[in-house]
């Protein structure tokens, strides 16, 4: 097992040491243009695609040269036992990613931990950890696609980044990583055996292997239904729309924004019973509007998997202020010379008082702050309740700081009897949102003589991406009268025709039910247990109500039963196996029938 090892080290040793000095040479490069601690997580993400795609390279390589008969003889019919000759295989690959990736990045980390004073947190060092597991997983899914009968067997690496790669704490994330690296540890090395066009002989581990399979092929089949839909969507419109774009000179965005709110408004009151309707109509082409949106999707946790939260600058003094997650404070720096300039607490700079929450968009989950540029102090302006959070950024509009959360619509008016510009508002008037809804899409709230009209929106674009047409989305008008008491004025139901979207979405969203509901509900698992911040969890409804999707997700997985049938049919396959399979495709419908194909081969007919 040695002899092989070092014979696999030296086959790559001089490619990885390539690889690792091109890395640790786009690193240092990566610095001098930005705090590569603090990337983005989108930016930290291609890096994490990239490492994992550096091992799926290096197994299409290093397993793949083995994928010839002759020389995968050579290779299983070492006096080793089909496990340590996968073992063997793997640790050489450890090894060599260990050297291009792992040193570089720890290289890398310590010493800007050491000689800068940027921030660098313990979560930094975990994440290096974790993206090594990815890049593993990937090598394992690649090792499993070379020994499969079809490549297609590498839809396993959709698995472990459904269920272990999600915006959580590190050190709850490391939990889901481990089983998901054992997982792939495990199918990886039952496909080491002398036949590869074998079927796997064990059920329990044919379960194993085929349950991420079934995952992945159901992301696969789901999003590809899902982009089906809209280029079909796409080339039936008459009419596709004109882009705008903000630095149009000839458009006054603005004013079409404003237009198309105080239209939409209108449209909810035509409805209306209230003997005031017509007059709001006839007012509000020439009333000021103000919107607010659920434009916020997830707040930071600590010690979270990516940066969500962005460091902000103090042009004045030339300071850039970077959260760090181990103090719960800002720290500061001279972006130019890399001079420390102290640390910024909940008071502002030179506070001890550190945050409780990781603070965003100068605010946390559930307060909202200000800050004296000139005394560099910050203040804190509005705590929401136990159990409310905010979903949307603050607007300041028609004299008042306006803010939607998951649970009402805020309206606070500045305090005119304070001495100081920085003295928490008061509040002006509220509005509960509708029960058992998400937070609406759009909220329009035009300012009248005698009180307020607020339109709501309701419309689940984030479960429903891309399937729109099956859902109802309403919009409600309300009065608040000066007292602060609010009247429902107007409602429309099953609104069609009006395209708004955040841009939310999500991979395994309730719209994917109909496809395996089982699947769908194990997607799930780990968005329940894990918290990663998001302002709207996730829904997962075991029944959704829809009923399109009972006949559809019952046809498919009587569809996937018959195909299973045939596809076993007149191949020598046991008795309980063939009932394995059924059941298989009979409850997870077509995911599963696509994983029969990989794993079960059809052999000789009788």
């Amino acid at each position: 097992m040695n002899d092989l090892i070092r014979s696999e080290w030296h086959r790559f040793r001089r490619l990885s040491l390539i690889v690792a000095l091109c890395h640790g040479l786009a690193l240092v490069l990566m610095s001098r243009v930005g705090d590569v601690p603090q990337l983005g997580y989108e930016d930290q993400g291609m890096m994490l695609v990239l490492y994992m795609l550096l091992g799926l390279t290096l197994a299409l390589l290093q397993v793949g040269s083995y994928r010839q008969t002759s020389r995968w003889l050579w290779l299983i019919h070492r006096p080793l036992a089909p496990g340590r000759i996968f073992a063997a295989l793997a640790l050489s690959a450890l090894a060599q990613l260990s050297v291009a990736i792992l040193a570089p990045l720890l290289v890398f980390l310590i010493a800007t931990d050491a000689i800068t004073t940027q921030v660098v947190d313990s979560r930094h060092y975990v994440a290096v950890l974790i993206a090594m597991a990815f890049t593993m997983m990937a090598w394992m899914a690649g090792a499993h696609a070379c020994t499969s009968r079809y490549k297609a067997a590498v839809a396993v690496l959709l698995a472990p980044l459904l269920l272990a790669l999600h915006l959580a704490s590190v050190w709850w994330l490391l939990l889901p990583v481990l089983v998901c690296l054992a997982w792939l540890v495990f199918v990886a090395r039952h496909s080491f055996r002398a036949d590869r066009a074998a079927p796997i002989a064990r059920h329990g581990v044919l379960l194993l292997t085929a349950l991420p399979l079934q995952l992945g092929f159901f992301l696969l089949v789901f999003q590809l239904s899902r982009t089906g839909l809209a280029l079909v969507d796409l080339l039936g419109r008459s009419n596709p729309g004109r882009t705008v774009l903000a630095s149009d000179p000839d458009v006054d965005i603005d004013a079409m924004m404003r237009s198309m709110s105080q239209a939409f408004l209108a449209k909810g009151l035509e409805g209306s019973r209230d003997a005031r309707a017509a007059a709001w109509r006839e007012q509000l082409p020439l009333l000021q509007m103000a919107g607010l949106a659920p434009d916020i999707e997830r707040f930071p946790v600590r010690h979270q998997f990516g940066n969500l939260a962005q460091p902000w600058f103090d042009d004045e003094r030339n300071i850039k202020w970077t959260f760090s997650h181990d103090r719960m404070r800002f720290r500061g720096r001279d972006p130019i010379t890399g001079v420390a300039r102290g640390w910024w607490g909940t008071d502002g700079i030179g506070a001890s008082e550190p945050f409780v929450d990781v603070p965003a968009y100068g605010m946390t989950r559930t307060m909202l702050y200000a800050i004296d540029k000139e005394s560099q102090r910050q203040h804190e302006l509005i705590r929401l309740p136990d159990g409310e959070w905010f979903v949307g950024r603050p607007v300041h509009a028609l004299d008042r700081v306006l803010l939607l959360t998951n649970l009402r619509v805020l309206a606070y008016r500045p305090d005119r009897d304070a001495l100081s510009t920085f003295a928490p508002p008061e509040l002006d008037w509220q509005l509960p949102l509708a029960d058992g809804e998400p937070p609406p899409i759009g909220v329009d709230i035009a300012e009248l003589l005698d009180g307020w009209l607020v339109s709501l929106f309701y419309f689940d674009d984030r479960e429903f991406d891309g399937f729109e047409s099956l859902l109802n989305p309403w919009q409600q008008v309300v009065h608040i009268d000066a007292d602060g008491r609010s009247t429902v004025v107007g409602e429309r139901r099953n609104i069609r025709g009006h395209q708004v979207s955040l841009g939310r979405s999500v991979a395994v969203p309730l719209a994917s039910w109909w496809l395996s509901p089982p699947l769908y509900a194990l997607a799930h698992v780990p968005d329940r247990l894990l918290d990663t911040g998001l302002t709207e969890p996730l829904r997962f409804e075991a029944l959704p109500n829809v009923p399109l999707f009972y006949p559809l997700a019952l046809s498919l997985m009587l569809l996937s039963l018959a195909a299973g049938y045939a596809w076993l049919r007149g191949t020598p396959v046991e008795t309980s196996r063939r009932r394995l399979w059924l059941v298989s495709c009979a409850v997870l419908g077509v995911p599963a029938f696509l994983s029969l194909i990989c794993l079960e081969p059809r052999g000789a007919r009788r």
